[in-house]
């Protein structure tokens, strides 16, 4: 039986990713079946395409479209047409937007929740980093669905701070869903799995990252959520292409006010704080704009509520060489993982040989960093990767003045 999707593919791979050109062909009435059998004639009758277009209609085989297929059934991947009632709304009505969505995880996370996107630069301090993951923590625990591009940075705390949590997440990839990019953030994408949300692109399987995708994908980000929360980003920043798709489709853009006016990392908001961004100063700001429209959906209590440990902070760099265990994820897309795989575990046999030296150091009064630093001899940047992996596992607790005890 031949895959419905087929021709779906074959017509995306005829176009740059980001051309209007396809979804103007489906605007005049041709299905991607018609214009495949109908051939140059019936193509160049639509009155659309000019002639470079015909030819690489012309050179794009069915067998490319069947290659892509296979591979996503053999990689686990799914498929959400333009034409599917499931596909994200927000999408339909993007510039130039996606024929299809490939993607891991579960499809119900696209529809039916409030998302926010949170991006910003990738070089970003501390402060920027405690703001997102803070801030996705609480946001995720009140119901909202925290949307990112899996990147380095920013990205990746809000990402963090959202599984934290245990809400939903959604990553959007400059890839093939397949493709492990960025390396150190593959252990991240396999959590936002595991807490029911999903990991999507238009790119197809084996597409390997490049920098002219990302500019297109920015769309993407802008377009699943109804706000764009830019927490750092310099003057010149892709989060900022982001924030202004995010405005041409009339979305609320938040901004995180400079902490220094000289940081230039912070000169990329000020431009769209003084046209009417939206300054945020806690999860509170952002709330109250989604709860109009998203009231049933949203718990503003619950993201004030103390949280039963701290969500993560930016005291190490997350992506360390060593990283949580985390158990293996299924590729299903009905895939629901159990009570006993989101539990963090308690046995210190689950840790590696450093984790145990670095825990054997604790109790449950909280000690100082600078003690354990002592005291285990290490240098203080493996200490503090080993203390971040350590409480993202559940194992110990972050107290005020770098102080950490056991959970």
């Amino acid at each position: 039986m031949e895959d419905a999707s087929l021709y779906w593919v074959w017509l995306s791979q005829c176009f740059p990713f980001g051309s209007p050109r396809p979804a103007e062909l489906l605007e005049k009435g041709a299905s991607p079946r018609e214009l495949f059998e109908g051939g140059r004639d019936y193509r160049a009758s639509l009155g659309l395409l000019n002639s470079r277009e015909l030819e690489r209609m012309d050179r794009v085989s069915l067998e490319r479209a069947k290659g892509i297929l296979e591979d996503c059934r053999e990689k686990g991947i799914w498929i959400l047409r333009f034409e599917d009632e499931d596909f994200p709304d927000g999408l339909r009505h993007v510039y130039g937007p996606p024929l299809l969505l490939y993607g891991k995880g579960r499809k119900e996370a696209l529809e039916g929740l409030p998302c926010l996107t949170v991006v910003g630069t990738r070089k970003c301090s501390d402060y920027a980093k405690s703001v997102a993951g803070n801030l996705s923590y609480q946001l995720a625990r009140a119901g909202v669905s925290i949307v990112s591009g899996c990147a380095v940075g920013i990205d990746e705390y809000a990402h963090r701070g959202a599984v934290k949590a245990g809400g939903c997440s959604i990553g959007v990839l400059g890839c093939g869903a397949d493709v492990d990019y960025p390396a150190q953030n593959r252990r991240l994408k396999e959590y936002i799995l595991l807490r029911g949300g999903a990991l999507i692109t238009e790119l197809p399987p084996g597409t390997e990252p490049n920098g002219r995708y990302f500019p297109t994908r920015n769309r993407l980000l802008a377009g699943l959520s109804e706000g764009v929360f830019v927490v750092q980003a310099p003057e010149r920043s892709g989060a900022l292409i982001t924030a202004e798709l995010a405005v041409e489709q009339g979305k609320t853009v938040f901004c995180l006010p400079p902490c220094n006016i000289f940081d230039p990392l912070y000169q990329g908001v000020v431009p769209f704080l003084r046209d009417g961004a939206k300054a945020v100063y806690s999860a509170e700001d952002i709330l109250e704009e989604y709860e109009p429209r998203w009231g049933d959906k949203i718990n503003r209590k619950a993201a004030s509520e103390p949280p039963k440990s701290r969500p993560a902070e930016p005291r190490a760099a997350l992506h360390e060489e060593r990283e949580p265990a985390l158990p293996q994820v299924a590729d299903q897309p009905d895939y629901r993982p159990s009570e006993q795989d989101l539990a963090p575990t308690e046995k210190a046999g689950q840790m590696d040989a450093a984790q145990q030296e670095i825990y054997s150091l604790l109790g449950k009064d909280p000690r100082e960093m600078d003690h354990i630093i002592r005291e285990s001899g290490k240098k203080p940047q493996e200490v503090l990767s080993i203390l971040t992996q350590l409480e993202l596992m559940g194992h110990i607790r972050a107290y005020p003045g770098r102080r950490y005890g056991r959970a």
